[in-house]
């Protein structure tokens, strides 16, 4: 160890700017980052004596840049005891021998993995489960069944279809009849053109004149929800 270099900061944050202007000023290695308490953090590098003093220099430059109260102390000691290695930490790792590198994951054989899925899928690929196992459906429920899903495919069929040309009177009686969702779902089974030319029977609809021309079919369906929404 040639120079210890020393800067002590009042925050982590100084501390890491300081360490960072160091090791960018000169070719220097950081030694180690003590949190000494209170909100003090002390940084430690080491290098040749020239460097350590410009490394120090820059760092205690940043931190003022910084803050300048955030700079506690700076200090450069050229070639220290070598019994103060003994309480810094050494900032270079030793290197790993050959003996001590770190043993390789076990590679698993890949041969016995396809044995065991080859196994697995010709265990599940019969049939999973017996037919005998499973319960018989009485044939009035499943008629049942057929029966009432064809009446529901009807029945949205009818909403879907396009019911023709209606004027007010008619729409009035099917909110009266069916209830607003009911009449929506009609007029949304109509082309907009048709639509358009219904708008245009109403007095107090909320869009009027060209502008019934230029609207799409959801806006005019929103206009006649709130129209009836309303009463």
């Amino acid at each position: 160890m040639q120079a210890l270099g020393l800067i002590e900061t009042k925050g982590l944050i100084a501390a890491i700017e300081s360490a960072d202007a160091m090791l960018k000023a000169a070719e220097v290695s950081l030694v180690e980052k003590t949190l000494v308490g209170g909100g003090l953090v002390t940084i430690a590098v080491t290098g040749d004596v020239g460097a350590v003093k410009a490394s120090v220099e820059a760092g205690a430059a940043a931190i003022r840049k910084l803050n300048s109260t955030l700079l506690i102390s700076e200090h450069v000691i050229p070639r220290p005891h070598q019994e103060l290695e003994g309480i810094i930490v050494s900032a270079e790792k030793p290197e790993q021998s050959e003996n001590q590198k770190p043993a390789a994951d076990p590679v698993t054989p890949i041969a016995p993995l396809l044995e065991k899925a080859e196994e697995v899928k010709q265990t599940v690929a019969p049939e999973m489960v017996n037919k005998e196992e499973l319960p018989e459906v009485p044939e009035a429920v499943t008629k049942k069944t057929v029966l009432v899903d064809t009446e529901a495919n009807t029945a949205d069929q009818t909403l879907t279809e396009d019911p023709g040309e209606l004027d007010k009177e008619t729409v009035d009686k099917i909110v009266l009849e069916k209830g607003l969702e009911g009449a929506i779902a009609v007029l949304n089974g109509m082309k907009v053109v048709k639509l358009r030319n219904l708008a245009r029977q109403y007095k107090d609809f909320g869009i009027a004149g060209r502008m019934i021309s230029k609207a799409d079919k959801q806006m005019i369906l929103a206009e006649f929800n709130k129209y009836y929404g309303q009463k």
